[in-house]
């Protein structure tokens, strides 16, 4: 049984490794351009595993910021992963220890969490599914990365390549796939408009950073107002 959770969560993990390809190696590109070496490069991905907080630090290491901001940011923008990580208590309570579950959550990003959510909906959760899965993605993210740091060099134009939409690019592809009923696109709508409205209302560093924050607690509050009705 757990050989076969196992198997199952490295099978689930599979798209996401494809995704993380050309986001992990876009962000060795651009990590050898801002002037990280190779070992740093990957072993950024080792010890973070957050292709937004990544991107954001080197976006600010490149602006000439201070290592504080990049921490700064990095907590702000990754808040995100607490609505993640407590709307998953109900489907592990019980399940999963809380020890290990814990230790596991540590690869929780957004795309092992809309996968783990989409087979919560049918199956509990296992220890052994999500370690597949989860691991298997930070395997992918950190081999992505060292491939890009390393043939970073032989890039003279990332632009050119379309390497900067790739996280975007991703985070659509995860919408698309979350989508099911007319609520969830209102939501995603809802979600999208307040993101935009409080960027152009707080026209800073600062704004852009709660933004994500703010409009993802008000677009999850009024999904769970619809779905009670």
């Amino acid at each position: 049984m757990q050989k076969q959770e196992l198997r199952q969560g490295i099978n689930d993990s599979i798209p996401i490794v494809l995704g993380y390809l050309p986001l992990g190696f876009a962000f060795g590109v651009l990590a050898n351009e801002a002037g990280m070496s190779i070992i740093q490069a990957t072993m950024m991905s080792l010890l973070c595993f957050t292709g937004a907080g990544q991107y954001i630090a080197l976006g600010i290491m490149q602006a000439g910021g201070a290592a504080f901001t990049i921490i700064l940011a990095n907590a702000l923008v990754n808040l995100r992963y607490l609505l993640f990580s407590t709307s998953l208590v109900p489907y592990l309570k019980g399940h999963v220890p809380i020890a290990i579950g814990s230790l596991l959550s540590y690869g929780l990003t957004d795309e092992t969490y809309a996968v783990a959510m989409n087979r919560y909906q049918s199956h509990p959760p296992t220890p052994s599914y999500i370690a597949g899965l989860n691991l298997s993605s930070h395997i992918g993210w950190i081999i992505s990365t060292l491939l890009g740091a390393a043939l970073g060099t032989y890039i003279t134009n990332s632009d050119r390549l379309g390497l900067s939409f790739t996280l975007p690019a991703m985070y659509i592809c995860l919408l698309v796939f979350m989508t099911r009923s007319k609520s969830d696109i209102f939501v995603a709508l809802s979600s999208a408009f307040l993101c935009l409205l409080i960027g152009y209302l707080v026209p800073s560093t600062m704004g852009n950073l709660f933004n994500i924050i703010i409009a993802t607690i008000i677009a999850a509050s009024l999904g769970m107002l619809i779905n009670e009705q």
